[in-house]
């Protein structure tokens, strides 16, 4: 927070400038508390990712603008910049409501008392919109229960910016404890909303800037102060791809073994910290990898990843005295693999974009002719902008987007909005329903055709998981232990034990394989091929009359994905 301007702060207005200001400090506030917000998972799985999407669309958001004392002009890029980098629901959610802040500042220069109450309001309004399927006990509730205790503040005869914010945040801290009242779901796994509580710790950061007060957590800056490593340090003039850094916490870290996988995982490595913390910077073309590796071990406090050729590029211009009127840094951004499209493919009336959680998924996907491929998954849900740039990449006019993933489907479709391309998102909330709906894809058909072919395919599809609990639970029923071996069956967690096998058996039981025709084994990236082919083999024997094939999927935190159908 040394770079924001804290004098005079208790202003009765708010020019351009100390938006940002505040939304700044918003966002280092938020960075401290994603761990926290991450751990609010209704399902006891290590795949947590609300607070880190919110916290990547909103970083994003507040850095890439061009300084203006207008409220106006400030919120319209702020919003601008999250429409962009939204990430997962919470992201898309969160890029709505700071769209309605910057309707309700359209025509401020300047923001008040009455102004910001008037703003929280549309930015309430506008997430309701947003939202195909709105549903009370969310983050939408708590923007909305925030906005009209501002609204009650500023009748109050004294009440001003300070105060009507102040009522805010009280306001949402509020609505977030009633959150489980609200969604059973969030009373019988124990945990409030996470986006609700991530939009709570995004206006508490603004009143703590308003109030004078830091808002970066002691330990976290001497850690951040400790591990810091200047980029023209570290940097070649020939170094590409993507600069990754990220904090790790955790206990019992195994600092040597993570110190090798990272250094034949990259290059530019630097890995230095204990048992407890760890900091990794490396240089790699695929970050996602780096961070669905490093999250098994522990919390990932701070991320940033940069282009390293745009930081370059910055730095050039800087040395020949060309400083960019842009903040600083570069946004952070999980870019597109897009493998070039056949010559054949791109004669395709449809084209088709995936997103594939792990690098076997990747290569089913280009074996099936997918044109462009968006790494990503849980933990590492891909942009609007990623989405973006994979449609936009391909020769077709018309094309189908498969999100595999029910956390990435509203990206997906704020992402086909931008386009002057005919997009359609097919909404798979799993990888083999993605696969199921190429399946059905034909090459020969209009995109209206493919749809609705494609959308019949992936409906046969079940979709089982299984993983191990990161804490205690009681979810659909099923009480649960953290570190027990758990079932998902098509999103419904079905069985949890200390024993593998046994929760294995009662998966397959409830999935009635002796009715199936074909199961798929899609062992995960910490699962070795023996132990894939092991699984499928006692599969054949207890169902001989069904055909199962083993596949490695790559895919984190998952040791199995079976699809069957």
């Amino acid at each position: 927070m040394n770079n924001l301007d804290t004098t005079n702060v208790w202003s009765e207005q708010w020019d351009g400038t100390r938006l940002l200001h505040a939304l700044q400090a918003a966002e280092q506030w938020l960075k401290q508390h994603v761990p926290l917000i991450n751990a609010l998972n209704v399902f006891p799985v290590p795949d947590g990712d609300t607070g880190t999407n919110m916290y990547m669309t909103l970083s994003a958001a507040v850095r890439n603008v061009t300084p203006t004392t207008s409220c106006a002009q400030m919120s319209e890029q702020v919003y601008r910049g999250a429409l962009m980098s939204a990430r997962g629901n919470s992201g898309v959610i969160l890029s709505q409501i700071l769209r309605g802040l910057a309707q309700g500042l359209a025509d401020h220069d300047q923001c008040g008392a009455a102004e910001l109450a008037g703003a929280l309001v549309q930015a309430s309004v506008t997430a309701y919109r947003g939202a195909s399927e709105p549903r009370e006990g969310t983050i939408l509730t708590v923007i909305r229960e925030a906005s009209e205790a501002a609204q009650t503040a500023l009748d109050q005869p004294e009440a001003n910016l300070p105060s009507v914010l102040a009522a805010a945040v009280d306001g949402a801290r509020a609505s977030v404890e009633r959150t489980p009242t609200l969604l059973k779901v969030l009373r019988d796994a124990g945990v409030v909303d996470a986006g609700g509580q991530g939009l709570y710790i995004i206006l508490e950061g603004m009143l703590r800037w308003v109030r004078g007060e830091v808002v970066e957590l002691a330990h976290e800056a001497t850690i951040t102060q400790d591990f810091a490593v200047a980029f023209k340090d570290i940097h070649g003039e020939d170094d590409f791809g993507y600069c990754t850094n990220v904090l790790l916490r955790g206990s019992h870290l195994p600092f040597e073994e993570i110190r090798q996988h990272i250094t034949g995982n990259g290059t530019s490595v630097v890995v230095v910290g204990d048992s407890s913390l760890i900091r990794i910077h490396v240089h790699t073309l695929r970050p996602g990898d780096i961070l669905n590796y490093a999250v098994q071990f522990g919390e990932l406090l701070h991320i940033e990843i940069t282009n390293m050729n745009q930081q370059r590029a910055h730095l050039a211009l800087a040395r020949n005295g060309q400083e960019s009127t842009t903040a600083n840094n570069v946004e952070p951004a999980l870019r597109v693999d897009t493998p070039a499209v056949a010559e054949d493919d791109s004669l395709n009336t449809v084209g088709l974009v995936a997103v594939a959680p792990g690098d076997g998924f990747a290569q089913i996907f280009r074996s099936l002719r997918v044109g462009a491929i968006v790494n990503g998954g849980q933990t590492m849900n891909p942009s609007t902008q990623d989405l973006l740039e994979a449609i936009e990449s391909l020769p077709q006019h018309d094309i189908i987007v498969l999100p595999n993933n029910s956390n990435i489907i509203m990206a997906a479709q704020q992402a086909a909005a931008l386009t002057t391309r005919q997009v359609q998102v097919l909404p798979t909330r799993t990888v083999p329903q993605g696969i199921a709906a190429l399946i059905g894809f034909g090459y020969q058909r209009d995109i209206a055709e493919n749809i609705t072919a494609m959308q019949r395919a992936m409906e046969r599809v079940i979709t089982a998981e299984i993983t191990t609990a990161v804490r205690d639970a009681l979810v659909d029923g099923v009480q649960v232990r953290s570190g027990q071996t758990i079932a998902v069956l098509n999103g419904m967690l079905i069985a949890a034990s200390d024993e593998h096998q046994q929760v294995i058996d009662t998966l397959l039981e409830r999935m009635q394989i002796e009715n199936l025709d074909i199961v798929t084994v899609y062992y995960g990236a910490h699962v070795s091929a023996a132990h894939g082919q092991e699984l499928a083999d006692r599969l054949h024997q207890r169902y001989p009359d069904a055909e199962i094939e083993v596949r490695s999927g790559g895919q984190p935190f998952y040791d199995y994905i079976l699809s069957a159908e």
